[in-house]
């Protein structure tokens, strides 16, 4: 990647620093410790905003976002090797030269240096290679962390929606429970059945509604851990797309080279091979031109000294320091290598587990769908039976709470789906562009348009 499309980071960085802008920094000393978030009431909340305000609050998008601006002055560092270095010099004071003409003596001095860098054998042009990589690295873990940023969002979002479908379906036991207690004081005011039969009914009834408010408690506890994260407080959740669940999905051939972890972990390697290719270039001398002009003034009148020289620095002997430096960029090399070869059997696991996740949810909810049917079918003939006397209110209660079961099964393995569909779009780092969260051209790589 060239230096001018290094350089239109700069817009990049501007729209993840307007995102941010809701998060003030303050001085240690100024910093209210006590104060909270804020946080906001909404009619609605939809899965690319809850992204998107989770994005403006998290720091750790912040602190990526700053890494990058530390890689970029970096880079601006090492390229200021190959322009002029200029200084000026001066010094007041007695000064005495003596050689075989005669000798010379000075009380000040001033002038002006200038040195040029020809050839230094790759030292300089591998520390910008280096920190170019680097560049590379930092913006890829930008967007490593949009991306986990995203996931985590998302799985909260879909424990709100998990546990507000539970409550729904416990409701609707609760109502189905509440028709049989109704049969049940029908027939026992008509002397049909006993008063037993009444106090088993209320007895379900409340143990339901002991499960509808356990299921009410952690909707709100979902609810709480997502206006953290996003900041708003909302219970209407729209559903997740639908093309999550019908993504491509292939473990044999992961796309490696899209996924921002394993490219920020090669970008690291690349760095670490001009680190030793800067090392090396220590063993070799640099050539450079330097040009002075020094006024000096003594008691007799004052002169110039005008000098024009190439310079070569050649190291004849460190003590092994050069030999030291290339091992041990070796060392980082490898170690960087490791890297890359750890998060693509990250990649691997995170999107192996999630694929039988989501095979084995599917599989779950179709069971659970058939028990419901089958259920469900049951107990209207069940309460035809029991209005005729020819079933007992145990029999009914049964398979209420089988159609509850089945009813809580589906839902359940419904959002283990949905789970295991984000997780494994997230392993791959798909999951902001099937969201719909646009990304902007830069470079010939991508970063959300917040």
């Amino acid at each position: 990647m060239g230096r001018n499309a290094k350089r239109q980071m700069g817009p990049a960085l501007a729209i993840i620093a307007s995102c941010l802008a809701s998060v003030p920094l303050m001085a240690a000393e100024q910093y209210n410790w006590q104060a909270a978030p804020s946080e906001q009431l909404q009619a609605q909340l939809t899965i690319k905003e809850a992204i998107l305000r989770a994005f403006a609050r998290n720091p750790k998008i912040a602190q990526a976002a700053a890494q990058i601006s530390v890689g970029k002055a970096n880079l601006d560092e090492a390229q200021s090797a190959w322009f002029p270095q200029i200084a000026l010099q001066g010094g007041l004071g007695r000064s005495h030269t003596t050689d075989s003409a005669g000798s010379l003596n000075s009380n000040a001095s001033a002038g002006v240096n200038l040195k040029q860098l020809l050839w230094d054998f790759g030292r300089t042009g591998g520390s910008v290679d280096e920190q170019e990589n680097l560049s590379d690295a930092y913006r890829f873990q930008l967007y490593d962390t949009l991306n986990s940023v995203g996931q985590q969002t998302l799985q909260t979002y879909l424990q709100v929606k998990r546990y507000q479908a539970l409550s729904a379906a416990a409701e609707r036991n609760v109502r189905s429970l509440n028709n049989v207690l109704e049969m049940a004081n029908l027939r026992a005011n008509a002397g049909l059945s006993s008063q037993s039969d009444v106090l088993q009914a209320q007895s379900r009834i409340a143990g339901m509604n002991a499960s509808l408010e356990q299921y009410r408690a952690q909707t709100r506890s979902a609810q709480a851990a997502l206006s953290v994260l996003t900041g708003v407080v909302s219970d209407n959740l729209p559903d997740l797309p639908e093309d999550l669940l019908r993504q491509k999905i292939s473990l044999q051939s992961l796309p490696y080279e899209q996924n921002s972890a394993v490219r920020s972990a090669q970008a690291k390697q690349l760095a670490a091979e001009q680190k030793i290719r800067q090392a090396q270039a220590q063993h070799y001398p640099t050539f450079s031109v330097q040009a002075g002009r020094t006024r000096y003034e003594n008691d007799h009148g004052d002169y110039w000294d005008d000098q024009v020289q190439l310079v070569v620095d050649a190291p004849v002997y460190q003590g092994g320091a050069v030999s030291a430096r290339v091992d041990a960029a070796e060392g980082e090399r490898r170690n960087a290598q490791a890297e890359v070869e750890a998060s693509k059997l990250d990649v691997n696991q995170k999107a192996a587990t999630a694929w039988a996740d989501l095979t084995g949810a599917q599989q779950r909810q179709q069971a659970g769908e058939m028990q419901f049917a089958a259920a469900g079918k049951a107990r209207e003939v069940y309460g035809d039976e029991y209005r005729l006397s020819k079933r007992s209110l145990n029999d009914l209660l049964s398979v209420e709470q089988d159609v509850f079961q089945a009813d809580s099964s589906s839902i359940t393995a419904r959002y283990d789906a949905w789970d295991a569909a984000v997780r494994y779009a997230g392993a791959v780092d798909n999951l902001l562009n099937m969201l719909g969260i646009e990304r902007q051209q830069l470079t010939g790589d991508t970063l959300p348009a917040l």
